[in-house]
């Protein structure tokens, strides 16, 4: 058995909503998936019509005997193999059937006009039918677009079936809307009902409410029994104040009758059909019930809601297997570069193509001129992506242009790398799910594709552009130097760096001060947690600038003598002094205090705690976890080029070791204060970057720390802007790149996700964008906020 759904029916999509107490509001124009995901999720579900009209009431009460009549969603057929048939627009082509989720695979459907046209068939042959035929449906959600019908004879079949002429369409300038017609007659028949009772008359919750319970209980079809009588005996619902009251109204059919001839545009129908006089139009809808609505469109043929005849036809059509509908193909095209020309890949090179329902086609891409049924991938190339058109035009979802993407996933897994040869196919069977494939022609790799938003060349990036790293640090410098002027915390730094001073003077005058460094350290303690905000109070601050509160906090800070303090950690290091518990604690917060000072540090000595030497010495000082507080204070403190040196000297002994902060600084020295304006560097980034990629395949992505994955990915992302100075780094073909391509394949499963980048898409993905020069602005912005 099949269940019928009509995914053009607003007024049905209304009433489900309503009764199952979703909301209504998401049902627009154009979103037929939302209707279709009520349908799905409530498919299952019966429920009770009620009994809101009364002109066959007893005059006394009486027991019921009969039980009670559960309805369910759709309407059941008698005979079919699939257990869902869905109507669905005219205008939704075989390829947007195919990437959306507006049906599932198993699901079967039948375009709009094919199906009024066989529920009217006898009532439709009484008319000369000289011209093609357009369905207008008021029923629906809307009509922007119009598809005519042409006919033709089938071998085992009587009947003319019906031919989406596709390659005619109808663009219409103003588009018909449906969904305000339904709402503007629902709240017309909500003010009639309610002129018995003149308080609620201009209470706009009031009509608002009754317009709802008309549409959940699909007024317009329950009143189609009575359309003979003069008046119905309705019980309706009334709100106010929050309180629901129901009573019992009498309603005259020709008032209904009458807004409707006074709502409905009938001179935009009217235009239509003299505009399109080689078609001859035919009006679908509810309305029709109302003999008064035919006179007003003498162009159209006006069909009534009470023939139904899809389902013995239904039934013919499973005993007889005749299609119920033919459709001209789409032409479609992909665009490949052969030779540096642009050539284009076309599925179907009939340009009048028929397709019936229920017959299998197969479409093969190829290419006409160069007698070629397959597409190319370079060799070390994983993936390509090809501009698709659609009978002529960009293939848009949501109005935006679209790429197909064909990604090679298992490429790395092979031994020698090589180009791939693959094929497009499009399996069709028209009423049955749409299928877009890509094979490989010797079957030896899986194949992933999907369409993804069309880029702009401009606004495609391989690395973060250099322009784009200065522009953001002037950018966060201002902000925080704003930001800095209406602190109250950076009052009170500066009050703790005059105690610093005055207590550093009296060490000075007597170094066996015990309590002097205790208070020390407490000042230092209550400094650094004045600066520690989101972000940091002087992060980002270019000292450079002219504001006032910049110059004066470097001029403090000198007189705060912090050298002094920068002295003491340095000698405690060198000289292998031994440490107390006093001591490991002023190392802690000084190296804290120290690396919180940013930029402000460049003229405080502060090269002086860069090198081997002074870090293999922190790295044995067992103090909570000193020694990555130690790299991150290297990290934010290395402003000049010598220290952003003598911190990439680590590199050697310190990028693999997972529970290390190294890489976390390497990759912030990048994107605060390394100058990539500059076409000559100092840093072997090259090498860096092959050994990060080789590490990060040592073993399972799983077996990696969170930590590791983010700092390393963030690393890899901000070296490749060195692309921007050396067109031979990362290229396709090259070592880097070809393990770039590894290291994406084996942490394709894994989503590394940095909040303070995005929470939604994982660094191993925009580094995957970077490598295939895909990149956005968006994603460009986000990275540099790492």
């Amino acid at each position: 058995m099949t269940i019928l759904f009509n995914l053009e029916s607003y007024i049905d999509a209304c009433q489900y909503a309503l009764i199952f107490k979703d909301s209504f509001d998401q049902l627009i124009p154009e979103s037929r998936e939302a209707y279709k995901f009520l349908l799905d999720k409530y498919a299952e579900h019966r429920y009770l019509a009620a009994p809101i009209i009364n002109n066959n009431r007893p005059s006394q009460l009486i027991i019921n005997p009969t039980q009670l009549n559960y309805l369910s969603v759709g309407t059941k057929l008698t005979q079919g193999e699939k257990q869902r048939l869905f109507i669905i627009s005219d205008t939704l082509d075989l390829m947007t059937l195919s990437t959306s989720n507006i049906l599932g695979r198993k699901d079967s459907y039948l375009y709009s006009s094919a199906y009024h046209y066989w529920n009217h068939y006898t009532e439709i042959n009484q008319y000369q039918i000289t011209k093609p035929l357009i369905f207008v449906d008021l029923d629906s959600f809307g009509i922007s677009n119009l598809i005519p019908i042409s006919f033709t004879k089938a071998e085992n079949s009587s009947y003319q079936i019906p031919i989406l002429d596709t390659r005619n369409r109808l663009n219409l300038d103003q588009s018909y809307d449906c969904i305000e017609q339904y709402a503007i007659i629902c709240d017309e028949i909500s003010q009639v009902l309610l002129h018995n009772f003149p308080a609620f008359l201009n209470n706009a919750e009031t009509v608002n409410h009754l317009s709802d319970y008309l549409k959940k209980n699909n007024f317009l079809h329950l009143i189609h029994s009575y359309i003979k009588q003069e008046v119905i005996n309705l019980i309706i619902e009334i709100k106010h104040n929050n309180q629901i009251f129901y009573k019992e109204v009498i309603l005259s059919i020709s008032d209904i009758a009458n807004i409707l001839v006074q709502k409905l545009n009938f001179k935009y129908l009217n235009e239509l059909a003299n505009t399109y006089s080689q078609y001859q139009f035919v009006l679908v809808s509810k309305y029709n019930m109302f003999e008064q609505i035919n006179p007003q469109l003498s162009n159209f043929i006006c069909l009534k809601p009470s023939y139904q005849e899809f389902e013995g036809i239904w039934t013919e059509k499973n005993n007889l297997n005749f299609p119920l509908f033919a459709i001209y193909l789409d032409e479609i095209e992909f665009a490949v570069a052969i030779d540096n020309q642009q050539e284009w890949i076309k599925l179907s090179h009939e340009r009048d193509a028929i397709s019936y329902e229920g017959k299998l086609t197969i479409l093969i891409g190829s290419i006409p001129n160069k007698n070629q049924d397959f597409v190319c991938i370079p060799k070390g190339r994983t993936n390509a992506t090809l501009p698709i058109k659609l009978n002529g035009n960009d293939y848009c979802i949501n109005h935006v242009p679209q790429d197909y993407r064909i990604e090679i996933e298992n490429y790395q897994e092979k031994q020698e790398l090589e180009e791939i040869l693959v094929q497009i196919q499009f399996h069709l069977q028209p009423g049955s799910f749409p299928e877009l494939k890509v094979r490989d022609l010797e079957d030896k790799y899986k194949i992933h594709t999907e369409f993804i938003d069309r880029q702009n060349i401009s606004d495609s990036y391989s690395y973060i552009p250099p322009a784009k790293i200065t522009e953001n640090r002037q950018q966060k410098s201002l902000f925080q130097i704003q930001r800095l002027q209406k602190s109250i915390s950076f009052q009170d730094f500066r009050k703790h760096l005059n105690k610093i001073t005055s207590i550093l003077d009296r060490i000075n005058s007597n170094p066996e001060t015990h309590n002097s460094y205790n208070s020390l350290i407490k000042s230092i303690k209550n400094a650094h947690q004045d600066l520690n905000q989101k972000p940091d109070l002087l992060q980002f601050i270019d000292i450079s600038s002219k504001e006032q509160v910049v110059n004066e906090l470097i001029t403090e800070l000198k007189n705060a003598n912090i050298p002094t303090i920068v002295d003491i950690i340095y000698n405690t290091l060198i000289y292998n002094q031994p440490l107390n518990n006093q001591k490991k604690d002023f190392l802690a917060n000084a190296i804290i205090l120290t690396g919180k000072l940013y930029q402000f540090s460049k003229n405080l000595l502060s090269d002086r705690l860069f090198g081997q030497v002074q870090f293999d010495k922190a790295s044995r000082i067992k103090s909570g976890n000193f020694e990555n507080e130690y790299l991150q204070c290297l990290a934010r403190i290395a402003v000049s080029e010598k220290s952003q040196d003598l911190y990439f000297s680590l590199f050697e002994s310190q990028y693999s070791l997972e529970k290390s902060q190294y890489l976390w600084g390497y990759g912030r020295i990048l994107l605060w204060h390394y100058n990539f304006n500059s076409s000559d560097s100092f840093l072997n980034y090259q090498e860096h970057f092959t050994k990060i990629l080789y590490y990060l395949l040592t073993k399972h992505y799983k077996k990696f720390s969170v930590g590791y994955k983010q700092n390393a990915f963030l690393s890899l992302i901000y070296l490749l802007t060195f692309r921007a100075h050396d067109s031979s780094f990362c290229q396709p073909g090259s070592e880097e790149f070809l393990l770039a391509n590894k290291v994406i394949k084996c942490f394709q499963e894994d989503r590394i996700i940095l909040n303070t980048v995005s929470r939604e898409n994982s660094l191993n993905q925009y580094f995957q964008e970077m490598i295939e020069g895909s990149s956005t602005v968006d994603g460009i912005a986000n990275l540099l906020q790492g």
